[in-house]
């Protein structure tokens, strides 16, 4: 079985998306949920004063709950390789303006990416301490992608139950704290493949079945490839109205955050030079009525985001830097992006510049390159010696 991550075909990602609004509401699911949260990894969790059901179970019910909603409104986006290189390659800088509801494509969406956004490595049999499942001296170190996310605006509020108040928290750097009720911005939910071959040798111990008999890397395949959708919830994050964006720290979700903001940014840069083009997929009549009685209102068309044909790599570029790719983390652009893009803070309203209440967003421009719109970006590796003056 191969260890790399395959992209479906883009008209997959409505067939996709319905699986995993039905997984979101087994008890598989839950399950999973709660020992996520238990184990610390979550990084918002919902609790209820005064309900006897465990932290875990609570969380478990309303994170579900909340995204299950979130995919049923959600427009959705298909990256192609191109524009999953273009986005990393942009989104090595960080973001200089500040968080805006308004930035996404639409205000509610999933993004899947061909390329993984990024990934982070994780002794799989040590994440088991604390569990009946823990196999002292057991190490299993793999290596999960991050392929797609889904958004939608956010508040406290959004989540509400008839037995009492929802407060939520969040963890941090090792930290806890409250989120304020009067918190207003982005939720955005991080997705990895569910299935993918650990690429450790079958026999390798990773923990403990029921009976106490050794569990394997084979146990886990198996069970990840048979239970649910082929696309698992894997961690969130909010980013508050206004707020600004930090340098993170790498294979973390403020990374894959950055990642998902520039390509927001990307696909809505047109003033100054267009980035991205877009191309509809229509679902099928009969695929539109199934996703109308499972209660989703968001687009059953999958937009598909290239690389815009004047700014496009050429197809061998892309080709060099397919075969270098491992599939389990961010692809590198040594050939597609030689001079990676950068950054410029533009002023909106430069009239009211100075009395500083202007505005101002990110325009993302192509690296130091020169020369005719549409021109095909080069990086030569050519020394010219000049030995004499030309004549």
């Amino acid at each position: 079985m191969s260890t790399r991550w395959t992209p479906p075909e883009p008209r997959q990602l409505s067939d996709w998306r319905a699986s995993m609004i039905d997984h979101l509401g087994t008890m598989a699911a839950k399950r999973t949920m709660r020992e996520a949260i238990h184990a610390g990894h979550c990084t918002i969790l919902p609790t209820v004063p005064g309900m006897s059901a465990t932290p875990g179970s609570i969380g478990a019910e309303l994170l579900l709950r909340s995204e299950a909603q979130r995919l049923l409104n959600a427009d959705l986006y298909f990256a192609t390789p191109d524009m999953t290189a273009l986005t990393l390659a942009a989104a090595r800088t960080t973001p200089t303006e500040r968080v805006s509801v308004d930035r996404p494509p639409s205000p509610t969406g999933l993004i899947l990416f061909s390329e993984p956004i990024g990934g982070y490595e994780q002794d799989a049999a040590q994440s088991l301490a604390g569990t009946l499942a823990y196999r002292p001296g057991a190490s299993a170190r793999v290596t999960t992608p991050i392929v797609a996310a889904s958004w939608s605006p956010w508040s406290p509020q959004s989540v509400t139950l008839d037995r009492g108040n929802v407060q939520w928290l969040y963890r941090s750097g090792g930290k806890m704290g409250r989120i304020p009720e009067d918190f207003r911005g982005l939720w955005v939910t991080f997705y990895s493949p569910r299935g993918l071959f650990s690429g450790l040798a079958p026999d390798t111990p990773v923990g403990n079945m029921a009976d106490g008999s050794v569990m394997t890397a084979a146990h886990i395949d198996a069970r990840r490839s048979s239970d649910g959708p082929v696309l698992a919830w894997d961690n969130e994050m909010i980013m508050r109205e206004g707020g600004t964006f930090e340098d993170p720290q790498p294979d973390t979700n403020a990374a894959w955050a950055i990642a998902v903001y520039t390509a927001w940014q990307l696909m809505a840069q047109r003033t100054t030079g267009q980035w991205t083009d877009v191309e509809e997929i229509p679902r099928a009549r009969s695929c539109v009525k199934r996703d109308a009685r499972q209660g989703i209102t968001g687009s059953s068309a999958v937009r598909v985001v290239h690389v815009h044909s004047a700014r496009r790599p050429s197809p061998q570029a892309a080709q060099e830097d397919a075969r270098a790719s491992t599939g389990r983390r961010e692809p590198q652009w040594s050939c597609r992006w030689p001079v990676r893009p950068y950054r410029r803070n533009t002023c909106l309203n430069p009239s009211a510049h100075a009395d500083d209440s202007c505005t101002h967003e990110d325009r993302i421009v192509p690296g130091h390159i020169k020369g005719p719109e549409g021109a095909p970006l080069r990086a030569s590796k050519t020394v010219h010696l000049w030995d004499r003056q030309p004549s």
